[in-house]
């Protein structure tokens, strides 16, 4: 597998991810085929997270934290976005799994924002993150 600069993961919001990839340069990978080659082998990341209705992540983001997790983060960047959950009920999930995250050695790249607010936005979003990733 070639080097890849930034992966874009994401589950059920495909169109979102693609957009981002699109403004960052970046490789797009399913949730589902993530592996810990696509972690070793690329610097940054940017997580499309999704949250079920009781809190927890979607069973594939819980099955692909543990493939992070069981992988060396150090000197990677991380951003994250919630592609599906709402900063009302999953703020402290978002914010459980940011921290794991740094735990892990990752440089986490601001706050984790929410597709389902007001105030997202692709392009700002976008824009934001990437001088950091």
């Amino acid at each position: 597998m070639k080097h890849e600069s930034i992966v874009v993961v994401y589950d059920s919001c495909q169109a979102i991810a693609e957009e981002i990839a699109d403004r960052l340069g970046a490789e797009i990978v399913s949730v589902q085929s993530v592996n810990a080659r696509h972690v070793e082998n690329s610097q940054s990341f940017v997580l499309a997270l999704e949250f079920q209705a009781d809190g927890q992540l979607t069973p594939h983001w819980q099955y692909a934290c543990q493939t992070f997790k069981g992988t060396s983060l150090s000197g990677k960047h991380v951003a994250m976005f919630v592609a599906l959950g709402n900063s009302i009920d999953h703020a402290a999930a978002a914010e459980s799994v940011r921290k794991a995250l740094k735990a892990c050695g990752a440089h986490v790249v601001g706050q984790p924002a929410f597709v389902s607010s007001p105030q997202w936005n692709t392009d700002n979003w976008a824009c934001i993150v990437s001088p950091n990733l």
